[in-house]
């Protein structure tokens, strides 16, 4: 299938911008853009890309659009309920959903009903709805291929033999700004340090779960989600190097491994070409000028969360969706200088600890368990504070 056409969600956002980069690289036109709150980068995409229809979060928001663009105004949206309809009904050959963390759920199911090419950007949809997501994908005669750089990764190794043929999935991570640190270590760092990657450039939430290898804990239970494999065949390397983005070990002891320079570009565009490839004439990775290439073992010990997510998707259940919003509660809470970065594992781990076990079926069961877990949380954190 060769695509034509596009929706993007959550455009203006770091995985939403490299999209638009893509789609405009590649002249494929827009059948719908959603952003937030962002209007001045929202403003640029629909000048460059003239989309069909835009949402936004309100009528003022709109009302902005319409003084900036007079008379090249698109369609424009403001209710949820319009935006999933929209997304349901695109005529859009692909659909990237890069809207960040629970908040694009929903979207995520409106997706997977429009039997369209789906690449998926969100991790915390994936894990949230689990077989649901799935079974939305196939009722529609859609498709989803991962766009997170590990998971698109091994989505291409395992195009080299069958899944049942998987040992281990060899899940790559950077180790984030605070690799090699010790837990004392830990407690003196700032939110400066913290959001200095030192190999992606992402958003702040991301960013800090990087910090925390939180995210690295969401990409293994994602890969649960994905590939349908059990927790315990996804392990972590640490590669700093961040150029072999994840590697598939097969029962004859060989291992697949993709490698690219580190650009979120290369996953996008190749969920939308799969199974081809694009011709890109910009140059590739230099063997020869890369001096080595490195791998360690996480430290569980200082970086507790990992071993959280294993928990998580073990117990399964309604556990996977309170992780994501006590993390994102916490996380929050460190951007706004209300927790130390030290104090992040400890407040997510207590709030999953007082969790009740249960199961989620519907949409509103998992509003109700982000919100009392965030409630949960937040006064853990108050807590947490005075101690």
């Amino acid at each position: 299938m060769k695509i034509q056409k596009v929706a993007v969600l959550g455009s203006t956002g770091s995985v939403g911008t490299q999209t638009m980069d893509v789609v405009r690289d590649m002249g494929l036109s827009v059948s719908l853009l959603s952003a937030w709150s962002n209007l001045d980068v929202l403003t640029e995409q629909i000048r460059a890309v003239r989309p069909d229809t835009v949402f936004v979060k309100d009528k003022a928001s709109a009302d902005v659009l319409k003084e900036r663009l007079g008379s090249h105004m698109p369609r424009c949206i403001w209710k949820q309920e319009e935006l999933l309809e929209a997304i349901r009904r695109t005529d859009a050959d692909c659909i990237v959903h890069a809207i960040a963390g629970l908040a694009g759920v929903p979207a995520a199911i409106a997706a997977a009903d429009s039997g369209k090419r789906v690449a998926m950007a969100n991790k915390e949809a994936v894990i949230v709805l689990g077989d649901t997501l799935w079974e939305h994908i196939h009722a529609s005669g859609g498709e989803l291929i991962p766009v997170d750089s590990e998971h698109s990764a091994i989505y291409q190794c395992l195009q080299a033999s069958p899944a049942a043929q998987i040992r281990r999935i060899l899940l790559t991570a950077s180790g984030g700004p605070f690799f090699g640190y010790t837990a004392e270590q830990l407690s003196h760092v700032t939110r400066e340090q913290t959001l200095a990657h030192p190999t992606w450039k992402m958003g702040p939430k991301i960013t800090v779960d990087s910090a925390t290898l939180m995210n690295k804990g969401f990409e293994i239970m994602e890969a649960v989600r994905l590939f349908h494999v059990p927790e315990a065949q996804v392990e972590v390397l640490v590669h700093r190097q961040s150029i072999i983005h994840s590697m598939v070990e097969y029962t004859d002891n060989t291992i697949i491994a993709q490698l690219a320079k580190p650009d979120m570009r290369y996953c996008i565009r190749y969920a939308m070409t799969h199974p081809e490839r694009d011709v890109l004439q910009e140059a590739g990775l230099d063997f020869a000028s890369l001096a080595k290439l490195t791998f360690h073992a996480p430290d569980n010990g200082v970086f507790p969360l990992l071993h959280c997510a294993r928990e998580a998707i073990r117990a399964d259940g309604n556990a996977p969706c309170g992780l994501i919003a006590a993390d994102e509660a916490a996380v929050d809470a460190f951007l706004q200088g209300k927790l130390s970065f030290a104090g992040i594992a400890p407040v997510v781990r207590e709030a999953m600890d007082r969790l009740p076990e249960g199961s989620m079926k519907t949409m509103e069961d998992i509003l109700d368990m982000v919100a009392r877990t965030k409630a949960v949380t937040a006064q853990i954190i108050t807590n947490y504070q005075s101690r």
